[in-house]
């Protein structure tokens, strides 16, 4: 049986495994306050709230109730270690979350991931540089900000998360393996 151009792409997405399940991401799997924001929206959304502002839940979870947490991140066996993770999204595509251009140099339909780590700084900092993602210029900020790329990521936090596959959200996690 011949594959249809819609299969044949479905099967070149990446895939993310989660507490022993597989899932196929179109877009991103987000980790940090990105997972934070969609998990609020989402209790905002069952309380019947009209609209949900997400850039007003970053803001008020960056100053006030999201903590950033420590992590190990293996790209095809390289191990990285990152203190105070504030957003760490494995992606597919270039942009996400309403337009943020988290990694500007990935490329949809090719044979690599990226993982954009934001980490390492203060609230009033995290404040400052996290604006510049919306144009992909937070790469010059190398000290807090860094891009790697791969066929193979795994994320594991030293505190359990909330994540998000494509906007869905996964509680309590320590760990994801993503990998094309």
């Amino acid at each position: 049986m011949q594959l249809g151009r819609c299969d044949e792409n479905l099967n070149k997405l990446p895939n993310v495994t989660v507490n022993n399940k597989t899932y196929k991401f179109i877009n991103n799997v987000g980790f940090g306050i990105d997972g934070y924001c969609c998990e609020i929206g989402d209790e905002l959304r069952k309380s019947k709230k009209s609209r949900i502002n997400y850039t007003s839940i970053a803001v008020k979870g960056l100053l006030f109730n999201y903590k950033p947490t420590n992590a190990k991140i293996i790209v095809d066996g390289k191990e990285y270690n990152y203190k105070k993770v504030w957003l760490a999204p494995t992606m597919y595509g270039r942009f996400y979350g309403g337009g943020m251009m988290a990694t500007p140099n990935q490329i949809r339909n090719h044979d690599k991931i990226s993982i954009m780590v934001f980490y390492g700084s203060g609230k009033l900092n995290t404040l400052r540089i996290f604006p510049t993602i919306f144009k992909g210029k937070h790469i010059k900020y190398k000290k807090h900000v860094s891009v790697l790329e791969g066929k193979d990521i795994k994320v594991i936090f030293e505190n359990q998360r909330t994540i998000q596959i494509d906007g869905e959200v996964i509680k309590n996690i320590s760990s994801y393996h993503a990998y094309i």
